[in-house]
């Protein structure tokens, strides 16, 4: 059999088509609608990728090429089976949902009334899910969730100082997200170290378009830096990460802003996008800070203050570290801004081979050999983490 998985993010719909256990993998697509034309790839084992631009930003349009496309390659190979179950990535869960589950109009449901909890990711997921469950009507749909990994969460790493009978009402609490990038690398960086899971602890610094960081001792969460909903902790790409309470009440109050406008400009126009005022992108941020763009400067001192400090704190949440992770598309690809976060971390007996990482590519080590504490780049696998859920749901 083979499994579908479908990662919808705020502007790309990513998809793996891989055997039941996401440890083979037949091909990979991206729809990309950042930019108009939106653009296709079909990246298919031991064939050339095939690009097109269309009119993919509808979900329902993209899903269909997709199952179009596997549909194809599974006809024409003698290795990959009939699509058997279908998985999704979705953000929040909520209090309900702490492991994945098949979809059912109740889940959807459920879902839908938590999206505005992720606005920027939730939504999407919910289309593609919607689109996907008519283009395979007859094979399970698994909801795998980013905050699922954080449910063991400690009560005082979770609990919000608000009045406890609004936390009890309302289901206020810390969640915490990229669960399934933190759960992959932290038992990747144990992997790598040669060392057992248990007893080993590691921070997981996820750092790309939305960024967090996570403690995580013998495989389990923590302490985390995003919370409630995705915009708090690190600064990100166009979130603008924590911001004291009292801010934005003085900007309703004092400077009249609406709550949405207020909901609209910390998810989609602060962050990188906001401060530099050019772009989310951390590369393009980065080429204009280099050209002396002094903005952008800021931009990118801020980013990497905002993630030292974080580690820093969770390294005391800890005690000691045994090894740092840098993952995702920022931690994954710039080397530049790995050094800058490590500038300083060399207190918690973490020390950065600067050589090394200039040149390093995932999955390698950046610390010498005599650092207390590793550091490590990671390629985070979060299709292979909801294979394995899909694969648990649908087994029992």
């Amino acid at each position: 059999m083979s499994l579908l998985i479908f990662n919808a993010g705020s502007s790309t719909l990513k998809c793996s088509l891989t055997d039941a256990t996401g440890e083979q993998t037949f091909a990979r697509a991206v729809v990309d609608r950042s930019s108009r034309p939106a653009t296709y790839v079909w990246d298919a084992e031991g064939k050339p990728p095939v690009q097109e631009t269309g009119e993919w930003s509808e979900p329902r349009l993209a899903v269909e090429r997709i199952v179009e496309s596997a549909r194809a390659l599974i006809d024409a190979s003698p290795h990959a089976g009939a699509i058997e179950t279908v998985s999704h990535r979705v953000v929040h869960g909520g209090s309900r949902f702490t492991g994945a589950v098949v979809v059912d109009a109740s889940v959807r449901a459920a879902l839908a009334e938590v999206s505005a909890l992720a606005p920027l990711h939730n939504p999407p997921s919910l289309h593609v899910i919607d689109a996907a469950m008519k283009a395979l009507p007859n094979v399970p749909h698994v909801a795998v969730f980013d905050t699922a990994f954080h449910a063991t969460l400690a009560p005082e790493a979770y609990t919000y100082a608000l009045p406890f009978e609004w936390s009890a009402r309302w289901g206020l609490r810390r969640f915490g997200f990229h669960g399934l990038s933190h759960a992959y690398c932290a038992n990747r960086a144990a992997e790598l170290a040669g060392r057992a899971p248990e007893g080993f602890r590691v921070i997981v610094a996820h750092l790309g378009n939305g960024a967090s960081v996570s403690a995580v001792d013998s495989g389990r969460s923590v302490a985390t830096t995003m919370g409630f909903t995705p915009v708090e902790g690190l600064m990100m790409g166009t979130r603008s990460g924590s911001v004291d309470p009292g801010l934005l009440m003085h900007l309703m109050i004092g400077c009249g802003v609406p709550a949405d406008e207020l909901q609209q400009t910390l998810n989609y126009s602060s962050g990188l996008l906001g401060v530099s005022g050019l772009s989310a992108d951390m590369r393009a941020v980065l080429r204009a800070a280099k050209a002396g763009h002094e903005r952008a400067a800021l931009a990118v001192s801020m980013f990497v203050d905002r993630a030292r400090q974080a580690i820093g704190a969770l390294a005391v949440t800890l005690g000691q570290v045994d090894a740092l992770v840098f993952t995702a598309g920022i931690g994954e690809h710039s080397a530049e801004i790995r050094a800058a976060i490590c500038n300083g971390l060399e207190c918690l007996g973490l020390e950065l081979d600067a050589e090394v990482n200039a040149s390093a590519r995932p999955d390698a080590r950046l610390s010498p050999p005599d650092s207390r504490g590793i550091i490590l780049v990671v390629r985070t696998r979060e299709d292979l983490m909801m294979a394995r859920a899909a694969f648990a749901c649908t087994a029992t």
